[in-house]
């Protein structure tokens, strides 16, 4: 697969930035902040949710409604001190870029993370060079969960769809890589440990590494 793919998209938190947990862990804060009293399981819960996932389970659970867009606010306030600080990059995520440069194939940032948030953690990860595309969600009003968000995405870049491979920790995405056509490689990470197994249900192959990758 990997030897015939023109393009490798990649998602950045939890794929090729090691933030994940940083992420997950403003779920359990942002329902505090909305009165929530929090167990330790539905902490635990909480750190495998999207925002979304976030919303409804504070309406369901605890009948506090709230948006998602405050959620997002949030979060970005929360991470913009974290990026600017530094963060690490996955095992082997910077020299797998490298190679695949090397080699021609185009690489390919579609990321969930707003557009400003995203340039100022690939900036300061010194990851901006090793892409050849940088798209974001917010700038094409969609969803990762949408097939036809990778759709446009394969259009901008010029390539077929089965010529694509997505790099994705977060399961809903990987579902709609593969709707789309795409091949798709699940990236571990600790927030997903609770998906592994519908993760390697639509997975091509699941790596801990990309030095696992040639």
């Amino acid at each position: 697969m990997q030897n015939m793919m023109k393009a490798a998209i990649f998602d950045m938190d939890g794929t090729l930035i090691d933030s994940m947990e940083q992420w997950r862990s403003l779920n359990a804060s942002f329902l505090r902040e909305q009165g929530v009293s929090l167990s330790r399981d539905q902490e635990e819960d909480l750190r495998s949710m999207t925002g979304r996932m976030v919303v409804d389970y504070a309406k369901e659970n605890f009948g506090v409604e709230t948006s998602f867009d405050l959620l997002v606010s949030r979060a970005l306030k929360a991470m913009e001190p974290l990026y600017l600080a530094g963060m690490p990059l996955k095992p082997g995520a910077r020299e797998y870029l490298q190679r695949l440069g090397a080699r021609g194939v185009k690489r390919v940032l579609f990321t969930a993370t707003h557009a400003r948030l995203a340039l100022i953690a690939l900036n300061r990860m010194e990851l901006t060079r090793e892409l050849d595309y940088i798209i974001c969600t917010d700038m094409l009003g969609g969803s990762k969960s949408d097939p036809a968000m990778f759709d446009r995405v394969c259009g901008i870049i010029g390539e077929k769809n089965g010529d694509c491979v997505m790099f994705e920790d977060a399961v809903y995405a990987m579902r709609g890589a593969r709707a789309a056509g795409l091949g798709v490689i699940g990236i571990t990470d600790e927030t997903n440990v609770r998906d592994r197994e519908d993760i390697r249900a639509v997975c091509d192959r699941v790596i801990d590494s990309y030095d696992e990758m040639e």
